[in-house]
């Protein structure tokens, strides 16, 4: 296999160094079984770059979810009640196409069963249609809502996404996160598999619009940058709240969130997304 070992000059470094690329393939240990268990484990593309040095993902526009298949991640998913009646909300208060996807756990198991995605409608008017969704189609559920931790921002009247939902009763849970870490958890629940199935699936005829974003509409530029496009990103951003609560933590309360924050930069940002490290 040493055939394979790639030798370059780096012009950066001068001719006095020389770069040494190593594949797994190097390795006498690490065979095709190997190889297989490891693409298994990763997205594609993270297994092209890191196991098998291929450069990907810098030559064009691409979906952000390469992995995502409708014949794999889609199924008519109901909800479950024997299963349990816990139901996780994402919310994505998009200003035109605002979000909220709802998902419900089983184990591993990640299943986005609901969606109230309408457009050019008020904050108030969105939360209104979210709770009679809910109340419809999820009877005698308990529903654990996760947002952006945007939503604290105060407009010029003191009105806050926040605040919105608290006056409906709910109470909001959010988690500094990146971007890139929540689209990495879902693209490995993607590839992951438990009981035969992917972890993360979506009904298409109930979640139109995720499924959609998920199957190449949301994507990254040639810079390898996520497209924000104001439409597909509300959808991902969306379920991506609701995966990451589910996964990471069974819930703290904004409140408890916030004074996490306040005591890390001796006081509550007013800079919404725009804090400091």
């Amino acid at each position: 296999m040493a055939d394979k070992l790639s030798k370059e000059t780096d012009p950066e470094l001068g001719d006095g160094f020389q770069v040494i690329r190593l594949g797994f393939w190097v390795d006498e240990e690490k065979d095709e079984n190997w190889r297989k268990q490891m693409e298994q484990k990763y997205p594609s593309e993270d297994f092209r770059r890191e196991f098998l040095l291929e450069p990907v993902g810098s030559l064009d526009v691409r979906p952000v979810f390469g992995d995502y298949r409708k014949e794999t991640h889609e199924a008519d998913l109901e909800w479950r009640p024997s299963v349990g009646r816990i139901i996780y909300r994402g919310w994505d208060f998009g200003k035109v196409h605002p979000a909220c996807e709802f998902m419900q756990p089983n184990g591993l198991e990640k299943n986005f069963i609901g969606e109230v995605a309408p457009d050019n409608i008020m904050e108030e008017q969105f939360v209104q249609l979210v709770l009679a969704y809910s109340n419809q189609t999820f009877r005698n559920c308990t529903f654990v809502d996760w947002v952006d931790i945007s939503g604290r921002n105060v407009d010029s009247w003191g009105n806050s996404s926040l605040k919105t939902l608290r006056s409906y009763g709910l109470q909001p849970r959010g988690r500094e996160q990146h971007v890139e870490d929540g689209i990495l958890q879902m693209s490995k629940e993607m590839v992951l598999h438990v009981g035969g199935r992917p972890y993360l699936m979506v009904n298409p005829k109930r979640c139109p619009r995720l499924a959609e974003a998920l199957r190449g509409g949301y994507k990254r530029n040639k810079k390898g940058e996520i497209i924000k496009d104001g439409i597909h990103d509300h959808y991902v951003d969306a379920a991506r709240y609701a995966v990451m609560g589910a996964t990471f933590q069974k819930g703290k309360g904004w409140d408890t969130v916030q004074a996490k924050i306040k005591g890390q930069y001796g006081k509550f940002p007013k800079g919404g997304r725009d804090l400091r490290r």
